[in-house]
């Protein structure tokens, strides 16, 4: 999500990312994401049971990895050679002592800078996903990730932190695409999309599994299911799995691919409320989304199946939330025409 510097800094490292605790929210003038090592991008691993103990040996080892300084989560991924490892995420290149290996897994290093939540523009006629997008009482931009149904209604689905400020929000405050960051002037005032429907809050003192809310469209805007991207999502959900080719169309970046480079992530993000922490979460190149393209619909390559909705990010990866914990918190289903 992108937010002009007077507004309350936004962990937007999911739409558009802040780079630095100093650095203004997304939309700001910031360096854009670099891409982390290639050593992992492309690899995948084949034996499911290789994965199940390395998931194991992770969640088994997390919480003491995660007491040394600058260790910001961790994950399952693979290394070069397309064997399961465990991934320590750290914010800088600082060095400190690291197992090679643990129970047998081995152990390797991911430098993914400071992660934050990542919250351009929807424009005229019919509004299409992937677009600008944020609540009337903030300047600021995230993304359309996609129309959900639930019982016979049509919402849009995007960030708590794009629609519902987070956390700050409440139900029938007015949504705008574009976001008002993305106004002529900036922060002007821009057309009505829809109203706040729902949001899970986001617990700055336990664990997270998904940044999101819904909001239900309103009359006279015509919108379509389609992102613009170029490709309708399908309904069917894909679980995600690591070297899964996938892409994304967000505000800043647009239309952007990836694989995944781990699975079972914890990390801690830095939003403007403080710190929360993720878990279950999905890692991807730090290059596949930008500040601003918080809310985006992460989607296969082939075959247009939801994975995760994209939410936050630093210079060496970007995460999203497992799309499948999202539409179940919501009883919802994506929108295939």
């Amino acid at each position: 999500m992108t937010r002009r510097p007077a507004t309350r800094r936004l962990v937007l490292f999911t739409a558009v990312g802040l780079l630095a605790l100093g650095l203004a929210l997304a939309g700001c003038a910031q360096k854009p994401p670099t891409s982390p090592g290639a050593t992992t991008v492309g690899q995948s691993i084949r034996n499911a049971a290789d994965v199940a103990l390395a998931v194991r040996v992770q969640e088994a080892n997390t919480a003491d990895l995660m007491r040394r300084p600058g260790v910001l989560g961790t994950g399952v991924g693979a290394t070069a050679e397309g064997q399961p490892a465990i991934l320590v995420l750290t914010e800088t290149e600082a060095r400190f002592d690291l197992p090679r290996e643990l129970d047998g897994v081995k152990v390797e290093r991911r430098v993914v800078g400071k992660v934050v939540a990542y919250a351009k523009p929807g424009g005229g006629g019919t509004l299409q996903m992937g677009t600008s997008t944020g609540n009337d009482l903030e300047c600021s931009a995230g993304t359309l990730g996609c129309v959900v149904a639930k019982g016979g209604t049509r919402y849009f689905l995007s960030n708590n932190h794009v629609f519902a400020r987070e956390n700050a929000g409440r139900t029938g405050e007015r949504i705008d695409a574009p976001g008002r960051y993305d106004g002529k002037p900036r922060c002007a005032r821009t057309a009505q999309c829809g109203t706040l429907a729902d949001f899970q809050p986001i617990s700055f003192s336990g664990n997270n599994t998904i940044d999101a809310a819904l909001a239900l469209p309103v009359a006279g805007r015509d919108y379509t299911c389609a992102e613009a991207g170029g490709y309708t999502p399908s309904a069917t959900v894909v679980a995600p799995s690591v070297g899964l080719a996938v892409k994304k169309t967000g505000r800043t970046s647009k239309l952007t691919t990836g694989t995944i480079q781990a699975i079972n992530v914890t990390i801690r993000v830095q939003y403007s409320s403080g710190i929360a922490t993720f878990v279950n979460q999905i890692m991807t190149p730090g290059s596949f989304q930008r500040s601003g393209d918080s809310g985006s619909l992460m989607v296969t390559q082939s075959g247009n199946n939801p994975v995760g909705l994209c939410f936050a990010g630093g210079s060496g990866g970007s995460f999203a939330n497992p799309i499948g914990d999202v539409l179940q918190k919501f009883a919802a289903t994506v929108c295939d025409q």
